[in-house]
């Protein structure tokens, strides 16, 4: 998805841990990375959302922003993770459609997977088991934009893709 020279790359995330690694790993000078912090771009704000991409017009999104945290605060906080990662997610993905963006690279997250599978997993084994109940909140909204992705992807012109790490660790955890 990241090929050619010097590509209009939007990177919303930029300040973790993914974003921090995509933008070492392609810091060749190939890519213009745009990395707004949220006080540049709410992605919580569909008018927000819409007027940066409407004036940046990137020729690719890599969506890398999340709200994020350990069990304890899945656990004790599920109305925020799915409503905020549904919302930046739905935002993001509704404005580029609609400005004909063409790119967009969606990060996904393991716990889209069904938990308790007993063989190993497969992408079609999205959608065909419960989730984990202590993170089920983060999973659903994740899970729902990447079919959402999915969906527009139907038309050949858009590439609209998630991908799905078996898990995250590493440099900036």
């Amino acid at each position: 998805m990241l090929t050619g020279n010097n590509i209009k790359v939007l990177l919303v995330g930029a300040s973790g841990m993914v974003g921090r690694n995509i933008l070492e790993l392609y810091s060749d000078g190939n890519y213009n990375f745009i990395t707004p912090d949220s006080r540049e771009l709410n992605l919580l704000n569909q008018n927000s959302v819409y007027n940066f991409l409407e004036k940046t017009l990137p020729d690719i999104i890599i969506h890398a922003a999340a709200r994020v945290g350990g069990i304890h605060s899945n656990i004790s906080n599920p109305i925020a993770y799915f409503s905020e990662n549904l919302q930046m997610g739905i935002n993001l993905i509704k404005s580029s459609k609609n400005l004909g963006i063409k790119k967009l690279m969606n990060i996904g997250s393991s716990c889209m997977y069904p938990s308790m599978f007993l063989t190993p997993i497969k992408e079609s084994d999205l959608l065909t088991g419960r989730f984990e109940k202590t993170n089920e909140a983060y999973a659903i909204s994740k899970t729902t934009v990447a079919k959402y992705c999915e969906y527009i992807s139907l038309n050949p012109s858009y590439k609209y893709k998630t991908i799905i790490p078996c898990n995250l660790y590493g440099r900036y955890d």
